[in-house]
């Protein structure tokens, strides 16, 4: 028998990543990295929650350091630098600097794009497209 041992229940934990990041052409040129950054950044919103982050404007915002970022992402200083800029100049993200050694407050920001009519429902009528992005590689 295949059992489960210890936390490889964790197989089955998953990020999640918006489907509009890799279909939409307006995130076309957005690096591979990024768009899975983000998803992480989505997934620590659920922590922020149930912990109150919750600005004055009760807005979410999350902690997630340089040095977690370059752990979780296997990358350097640099890099992890450039996806959360990468995330900012595409209006994804949003830092606030809190200085005295604190960490920068993230303010992840939505995806969407105009107002979506939830009541309307929405037909995919073909999902042929190219494999890969020749922009990004991916």
């Amino acid at each position: 028998m295949n059992y489960f041992y210890g936390n490889e229940a964790e197989l089955f934990a998953f990020y999640r990543i918006p489907k509009v990041l890799i279909t939409d052409n307006r995130y076309g040129n957005m690096k591979c990295e990024a768009k899975l950054l983000y998803g992480l950044l989505l997934d620590r919103m659920t922590l922020s929650m149930k912990n109150g982050w919750l600005d004055a404007q009760n807005r979410a915002f999350i902690y997630y350091t340089i040095e977690s970022i370059m752990e979780d992402l296997s990358c350097g200083h640099g890099k992890a630098g450039l996806l959360l800029a990468e995330l900012e100049r595409y209006g994804l993200l949003e830092r606030k600097r809190q200085g005295l050694g604190k960490p920068d407050r993230l303010y992840v920001l939505k995806f969407m794009f105009g107002s979506i009519d939830f009541r309307k429902p929405t037909v995919q009528t073909a999902e042929n497209r190219i494999s890969a992005n020749p922009n990004t590689g991916c």
